[in-house]
């Protein structure tokens, strides 16, 4: 069961997401290169002291927080015995609704990567500790010896879902419930893809 968020957890998560918009708001107005972490600060209203109490660089404040899964999260997917895959996806179900989305910050993340492209790699390293999560979580299943295959699943389901959350950041009418389902769909026509080789 998930522990509900203190007061200073929600102040917490609301700094986070100020410095974040901030940064990407900058960067698409001036380039990622022109910013700097004290123009990132000034623009959250925060001191540079305080932005280093969140982000390590503006890099880091680029992505946000990266998503990770809680302790109650993992104890529900070693306790339960249902097919891998649908226990993964309902990991990253209960990962999301702990993680209170927002669309605005997604879609300013989808318009910086749409103009710098070479961001990307940064992006794909949050993506990368998602995949080393799902892995962790996979190998507690089919044991330590099938890594590498877990490490397969858990980068395509890692990319199912980040690109469903740029269509849904993109997209008003698709509710933050659906974005599993989207993302397993998508996993569904890659087995059907690998069915005709």
């Amino acid at each position: 069961m998930a522990v509900k968020p203190t007061l200073r957890d929600r102040r917490r998560l609301q700094t986070s997401r100020e410095i974040q918009r901030a940064a990407l708001s900058l960067a698409l107005r001036h380039g990622h290169d022109a910013v700097t972490t004290e123009m990132i600060a000034a623009q959250a209203g925060i001191s540079q002291r305080t932005f280093f109490n969140y982000y390590l660089n503006k890099d880091a404040a680029f992505v946000g927080t990266p998503l990770c899964f809680d302790d109650g999260t993992v104890a529900w997917f070693r306790a339960s015995s249902g097919p891998l895959l649908a226990d993964l996806l309902q990991a990253l179900r209960q990962m999301l609704n702990g993680s209170d989305l927002d669309r605005g910050t997604g879609r300013l993340i989808d318009r910086l990567l749409g103009t710098a492209p070479d961001l990307l790699p940064i992006f794909y390293g949050s993506l990368k500790r998602l995949g080393d999560q799902i892995a962790d979580l996979a190998v507690t299943r089919v044991g330590e010896d099938a890594r590498p295959d877990a490490r397969l699943l858990a980068e395509a389901m890692a990319h199912a879902l980040a690109d469903t959350l740029r269509i849904w950041a993109n997209d008003d009418a698709m509710s933050a419930d659906s974005i599993v389902d989207v993302a397993g769909a998508k996993l569904q026509v890659l087995r059907r893809l690998l069915g005709q080789v």
